[in-house]
């Protein structure tokens, strides 16, 4: 089949699933699940898999039964792999949207990032491309991942550990974003969005009352100071042209308005672009509490987690997916985007091997979908659903076909 033929296929399908994958999406959003705890979830698109067709299915990872991996072997033979990724997991949001008929049963836990039209876009990218396997060479294969939204337990660091990218040659994944307009897709030839790292500070001084501070060694003085040393390490020691962020973000000490506490604990993240900034900055935040507290008689203990990586796309399958983009819908819907400064475990497939992540605009002020992610308004333009599924398809139909001669 002519590429423009199997495009415009693509297309065709993928409208005329269009209402499944709405009704699957809203299932997914009534029924969130939070991380590494997705066990309906996984049930649902193991039973959805294989009333497809599907055969070749995995699921449970780390010991739990969340997440699910799956094959699709071309009728053509064999040839390359690619891989097709969605996060499954929900958050611990309490839904407002009185708008709809389909918010979270679950009280306390919302799919308030995608994630459900993530996973409902991917479903209907495998039921296109199991049409379509009479025509291609290699294998797809299909992420279901659970845990994106814990940096600490990343879901993707379990699956990878378990072997999902055995074999498996690239792999390419989207991002529902309700910034842009339902419609625009945005893509970037090299960092997509920047590492997370946490850090935690724990000063010691010596609590006592509040009437008398001077028979005490109080620290949450010492923890301000520290806080707003920080405020210098971007400013004056990471150059002007690079993005570097350093938040304190936690502050705990103290039960009581007349008790100077023994303890103040800060905590906060660290999100860049390059790993010698990463390490520098953690060196710098080490530093700095220690010689604070050293100052006032404190003792800082310094914990620093080094995170997720950067998410960083090769630059000729960016591309590749933006073109295919162009190819699908009106050029001027597809953007070079700016990196973010947000994290995502999508980066962890990214480091092992090569591929692309982009973002796919479901944001409609007249239909309310431009809240921000992670809050308790947020929903999706569910009109998008047929352009996502048509682009997991046909970037993966892209690759196997440039790659079928290897």
């Amino acid at each position: 089949m002519k590429r423009n033929n199997l495009l415009e296929t693509i297309k065709q399908l993928a409208n005329e699933i269009k209402d499944t994958t709405i009704r699957e999406r809203r299932y997914f959003h009534q029924h969130p699940e939070l991380s590494f705890r997705e066990t309906e979830t996984t049930r649902k698109i193991v039973e959805i898999l294989t009333e497809i067709g599907l055969t070749d299915i995995k699921s449970g990872f780390k010991g739990t039964q969340a997440g699910v991996v799956a094959d699709l072997q071309g009728d053509l033979g064999p040839g390359r792999t690619v891989a097709l990724r969605a996060d499954i997991d929900a958050l611990p949001i309490r839904e407002e949207n009185p708008r709809i008929d389909y918010s979270s049963v679950n009280d306390g836990v919302m799919h308030a990032c995608g994630h459900d039209g993530h996973t409902a876009a991917l479903l209907g990218a495998v039921r296109v491309l199991y049409q379509l396997k009479d025509t291609l060479a290699g294998r797809i294969r299909f992420i279901f991942q659970p845990s994106e939204e814990l940096a600490e337990d990343s879901g993707a660091a379990a699956m990878i550990e378990e072997g999902v990218l055995d074999g498996v040659d690239a792999i390419f994944g989207l991002h529902l974003w309700s910034p842009y307009e339902t419609g625009i897709i945005g893509y970037n030839k090299g960092c997509m969005t920047a590492s997370s790292d946490k850090w935690t500070v724990e000063i010691t001084g010596r609590g006592g009352h509040a009437s008398s501070p001077d028979l005490t060694v109080d620290p949450i003085p010492v923890a301000c100071n520290f806080v707003n040393m920080l405020q210098n390490i971007v400013s004056r020691e990471v150059s002007s042209l690079e993005r570097v962020v350093v938040t304190a973000a936690k502050i705990q000490a103290g039960n009581a308005f007349n008790v100077i506490p023994d303890r103040c604990v800060v905590q906060g993240t660290v999100r860049a672009f390059e790993m010698e900034t990463r390490k520098m900055v953690s060196e710098r935040i080490t530093q700095i509490a220690e010689g604070i507290c050293s100052a006032m008689r404190c003792k800082a203990d310094v914990d620093y987690f080094f995170g997720l990586p950067p998410t960083v796309n090769d630059a000729e399958f960016s591309l590749m997916a933006a073109e295919v983009a162009r190819e699908l819908f009106s050029g001027d819907k597809v953007k070079e985007c700016e990196a973010s400064m947000g994290a995502e475990d999508m980066g962890l497939y990214l480091q092992r091997v090569p591929g692309a992540y982009f973002l796919v605009g479901s944001g409609n002020q007249d239909k309310k979908t431009h809240y921000q992610h992670h809050t308790s308004s947020f929903n999706l333009d569910e009109d998008v659903l047929p352009s996502a599924v048509s682009l997991l398809s046909s970037v993966a139909t892209k690759y196997l076909t440039n790659h079928s001669n290897d």
